[in-house]
């Protein structure tokens, strides 16, 4: 396949949802069915060169990467031209796969899901804007081209979660996951400007040929990766910016499995993933700490929710940190890889729930659920396969192959990091169990649940192929060839293999949980309230979710209040109240100019007048026009004149 055909491929994939996202926004309301056909139609054609694309690179030997342009965007004078490009490799093709297809998967969801909502055509023209900027993102092949894209789906993010901007949470999640994946931000922000003044350049291939010279090294080489890390860390909701991550369940729930499987979330792990050749072991170090925390913490925390989407957020949160795991132990093959087979299983999940909640009449907790295993019966076997799929069934479902990846790996690194993420194995099993048990098994709990339906049609198919791809996804050998390790030794990638012990873990951690769980919330839910008084204070903090909320709210929103009061008064006292002075000071200024003026100067003047006016008269009584008169005047006044001259 030439360059050419390459090329018109990738921007049929960015410019089909691109024109759809115009012609909806522009029209939909107008179109037929409010154009969602459309969105969908778009979306597809993206898709279908996506497969074309991945196809391509799969036929090609294992390593192959292209570059097809650059084009100048900007010339900013001296410095290096601004270009847009697109890399072309295996990472670029699966991830274009991922994010079209789970897209094209919601689109079609959405249209059962969504239908009757008052802004059913503006929903359509945004989840089209959110997938082309992740196609944005994941075609770039420099650190600009992808910061726009990057900042594109933290916008598009913030519209889809504040969807419903009417209703008080919808507005307040949005503003909380745009604020806090700015602060990320920051540190990309950061990287990128200490790269283009070290490197001159913001492209991939140079960036990293200059780190392989050694003439991009030390501190700074580390301090560019912990800046790319901590964006990764906002946009991917590690600890400590996962916050905004279980409140953007308030979007609509499509709205969550395409955050959550392709788009959002995954992009700090696509970055992390793409720049690995300038991550230090030392930024490494930190990659693969917060991400097993993150992958523990999370998962404690799921364990005490009862929203059913909050359980799933808690879970995304959870598997995104085992993704920085084995990107930060060296087993990049298997953190990528991860994400892949997350996509898929994590959607099949969020869109299940959706089909629940859609069932249940808009009812999201879980206590109120339950016995929906004979009332929605595709819903319930395809999620279920999305649990076994996430727990990780040996050698059947997907998850389990990208898993044992990442546990093997961080065995090879540091058995510490292995441990922590076996028992975040088992709390993965554990509590997705508990979440199947309460949701589909026993009776039901409620009057919504005793009337409960299945979905359409338009729901429950995108259900069954998700389904299909949450167990093939990882069969065979595609992903060993596509996702191999980038070839610079710099990225400090460590050879690990399947050991026979960390199978057996892993498998395991994989069945106890999801055992432990049946016996637990099925076999056992009478004694469930009394096994749990020995550890009643964890269970509040894990309910409570290690109160990071209340954390930031007394020692960041809080300061950040009082700060801003402090600036209001110093405004209105200060800065204000310099302006007002000086303006009092003109206005009493005028004021008695204005006085002077009418009384002093104004006076002085009448004055004048009134005494001309007064002489003039009198001099007037002179001018009678009678010659008479003035004779008399004249004979009188030579008289005078003499008189004085005697007297003088």
């Amino acid at each position: 396949m030439s360059d050419a055909t390459l090329l018109y491929l990738c921007i049929a994939i960015v410019a089909a949802p691109l024109v759809g996202f115009v012609l909806q926004y522009a029209f939909g309301r107008r179109l037929p069915r409010q154009g969602d056909w459309l969105t969908v139609l778009t979306i597809g054609v993206s898709l279908a060169c996506s497969i074309v694309l991945f196809l391509h690179v799969l036929g090609q030997p294992e390593g192959y990467s292209t570059v097809l342009g650059p084009w100048t965007w900007l010339e900013p004078g001296d410095g290096a031209a601004w270009t847009v490009g697109i890399t072309l490799d295996g990472l670029t093709a699966v991830m274009l796969v991922v994010v079209s297809l789970v897209a094209f998967l919601v689109h079609v969801f959405s249209m059962g899901y969504m239908q009757g909502d008052p802004k059913y055509w503006l929903f359509f023209a945004w989840l089209q804007m959110f997938s082309v900027s992740m196609l944005i993102l994941v075609l770039a092949n420099n650190l600009l081209h992808l910061f726009m894209g990057w900042e594109l789906v933290g916008l598009c993010s913030y519209k889809l979660i504040g969807f419903w901007s009417e209703k008080r949470d919808p507005a307040n999640a949005a503003r909380k996951a745009f604020i806090t994946t700015r602060i990320g931000d920051l540190g990309m922000v950061l990287a990128i400007m200490v790269i283009a003044s070290v490197c001159g350049t913001f492209d991939f291939d140079a960036i990293f040929a200059k780190v392989a010279s050694g003439e991009f090294s030390g501190p700074w080489l580390t301090a560019a990766g912990l800046g790319l890390f901590l964006a990764a860390v906002g946009k991917s909701a590690q600890m400590p910016l996962h916050v905004w991550l279980p409140d953007a369940m308030e979007g609509p729930t499509p709205v969550s499995a395409l955050i959550h499987a392709a788009t959002m979330v995954a992009a700090g792990v696509y970055l992390i993933g793409r720049m690995m050749p300038m991550m230090t072991p030392e930024a490494l170090i930190v990659v693969a700490v917060i991400g097993a925390v993150t992958a523990l913490m999370a998962g404690l925390i799921a364990l005490c929710q009862n929203d059913i989407k909050k359980v799933l957020a808690y879970s995304t949160c959870s598997q995104l940190g085992y993704m920085f795991l084995g990107l930060g132990v060296g087993a990049w093959h298997a953190g990528l890889f991860h994400l892949t087979t997350h996509a898929f299983f994590k959607a099949l999940m969020f869109l299940g729930s959706g089909s629940v909640i859609h069932g249940m009449h808009h009812e999201q907790d879980m206590r109120h659920m339950g016995g929906l295993w004979g009332k929605m019966r595709i819903t319930s076997v395809t999620f279920l396969i999305g649990v076994l799929a996430i727990a990780g069934l040996p050698f059947v479902t997907s998850g389990f192959f990208s898993k044992d990846g990442i546990l093997s790996g961080a065995w090879n690194a540091e058995p510490v990091l292995f441990w922590i993420g076996l028992v975040a194995a088992v709390l993965t099993a554990f509590y997705m169990m508990r979440l199947f048990v309460m949701t589909f098994m026993g009776a039901p709990k409620s009057e919504k649940a005793e009337h409960a339906h299945e979905s359409p049609k338009s729901m429950t198919m995108p259900l069954v192929l998700l389904a299909v791809l949450a167990v093939c996804a990882g069969w065979g050998t595609w992903h060993s060839k596509l996702l191999s390790p980038p070839a610079l030794d710099t990225v400090g990638s460590l050879a690990f293999e399947h050991v026979g012990t960390v199978v057996i873990l892993a498998s395991a951690a994989g069945i106890g949980g999801l055992l432990l769980g049946l016996f637990v919330f099925f076999k056992n839910a009478e004694h469930v309230p009394d096994w749990k008084k020995p550890f009643r204070a964890l269970e509040t903090a894990f309910a409570n979710k290690f109160w990071f909320d209340e954390l930031y709210r007394i020692a960041v929103l809080r300061p950040s209040y009082r700060l801003a009061g402090l600036f209001r008064v110093v405004d209105s006292a200060g800065v204000d109240g310099i302006v007002n002075a000086v303006g009092s000071s003109g206005v009493d200024s005028s004021k008695k100019s204005g006085w002077f003026d009418k009384y002093v100067v104004d006076g002085l003047v009448k004055l004048t007048g009134g005494i001309c006016q007064f002489f003039g008269a009198g001099i007037s009584l002179l001018q009678s026009g009678k010659v008479r008169l003035y004779l008399s005047l004249s004979v009188g006044a030579v008289a005078l004149v003499l008189l004085l001259e005697r007297l003088l």
